[in-house]
């Protein structure tokens, strides 16, 4: 009986011990990183592992990281950095009308992606959103002349005669692609093509793989304001359970001088995982003349100049941020009647608008959302107006 009572007393005990194993809570370790600055932009990650890393394991994820951006920034840039790095597009561009150019595989994939959402947004024969937008954006010169109101850096804008003398070299059809020589081709001379519209996008994706690659199943990447985040967060009281990250969208023009900055900084949040948001802007990229008009740098390939259909802002929701980055440009351009079919139409994408009618800010939100984006009560002082699912 005492051998039985002591053989009992050991089963309990190694049922109590294995129990208390099996429910132990992980404690997750935070790491934060900001990036290089390729694409000229801020990138940064932030990331949890279930045990710390290393100063070497921390540090061949960095440079890792690191890699990837520059290795995409030497294919995709437009611009000369003055380090000798001659693109793949800048060679597209330079041989426009001329020959053919062999290009890296990335760049085919990220250029037939473009080429399918553009198709998606013609209207009346012509897309909306066209990368060979470029020589106008060009023109414009958005990247040296934003606006910053502590300058007061006006400028004077380009002359219409010469958008429009541009004009006609807008037009994503253009664009040869020759996927078994690899190369691509722009019919006409003076065409050039930009994929500032979704390539950072891409380069959050490929982060990701990063991450994936080391085991690393949380983590938050930030690239050009181009937010992905891998998995999940965590209940901080009891870090077995797995909640979604709650994701604030900017309130436009709004920035930290503001007095109220901490009530008014977002209009609402709302809860994601394993998912990316992306947002396009009038106030993110915008020039201002010597008569004080704005113009922000969306640019509509009918005109040459900023797409004026009251779209403020609009942030995307979906799986891919290489799709996030742009639909969101694409959606703007086709303003919120004809995008919101676009996004009802895909059963992968959610949207946030902000349109403005006269002096008021309408908040509109895509069904998907319908119970997830809280709205920003503090903003109603601000002639914000929550419309909830558009309909």
């Amino acid at each position: 009986m005492k051998k039985l009572k002591k053989i009992c007393t050991f089963v309990l005990m190694f049922f109590l011990i294995f129990l208390c194993a099996c429910t132990k809570k992980v404690k997750y370790v935070r790491y934060s990183a900001n990036l290089v600055g390729a694409f000229e932009t801020i990138n940064r990650v932030d990331f949890w592992t279930t045990k710390s890393l290393t100063d070497n394991e921390k540090t061949t994820i960095i440079n890792e990281l690191n890699q990837t951006l520059m290795d995409l920034d030497n294919k995709f840039n437009v611009i000369d950095r003055k380090n000798g790095v001659v693109t793949d597009l800048m060679k597209i561009n330079q041989n426009a009308g001329i020959a053919p150019v062999k290009v890296d595989d990335e760049v085919i994939y990220v250029l037939k992606l473009a080429l399918e959402i553009a198709r998606q947004t013609e209207v009346d024969g012509v897309a909306l959103y066209d990368i060979t937008i470029a020589p106008i954006w060009q023109l414009w010169d958005f990247a040296n002349n934003i606006y910053v109101p502590l300058m007061d850096n006006r400028i004077e804008i380009p002359k219409k005669e010469k958008i429009e003398s541009l004009l006609p070299l807008v037009n994503y059809k253009n664009i040869i692609i020759n996927e078994d020589d690899k190369t691509v081709f722009l019919k006409e001379k003076g065409m050039a093509i930009d994929l500032g519209s979704i390539v950072k996008g891409y380069a959050a994706d490929k982060l990701r793989q990063v991450f994936e690659k080391y085991g690393i199943t949380k983590a938050v990447i930030d690239v050009g304001r181009n937010i992905l985040v891998l998995g999940s967060y965590f209940d901080n009281d009891d870090n077995t359970i797995d909640i979604p990250f709650t994701a604030s969208i900017v309130t436009p023009y709004v920035n930290i001088f503001d007095p109220e900055y901490d009530k008014v900084a977002y209009i609402g949040e709302l809860k994601i995982a394993y998912q990316t948001i992306v947002t396009s802007g009038t106030y993110e990229k915008y020039v201002r003349d010597f008569d004080g008009n704005y113009y922000h740098h969306i640019l509509d390939p009918r005109t040459g100049y900023p797409f004026d259909n009251g779209v403020v802002s609009i942030s995307v929701i979906t799986n891919e941020s290489i799709k996030g980055d742009a639909y969101s440009t694409a959606l703007f351009s086709l303003g919120l009647d004809t995008g919101m079919k676009l996004v009802n139409e895909n059963p992968n994408i959610d949207a946030v608008w902000v349109v403005k009618n006269n002096d008021v800010y309408e908040v509109y939100i895509s069904k998907g959302l319908e119970n997830n984006f809280v709205f920003n009560q503090n903003l109603i002082a601000r002639n914000y107006v929550y419309k909830g699912v558009y309909q």
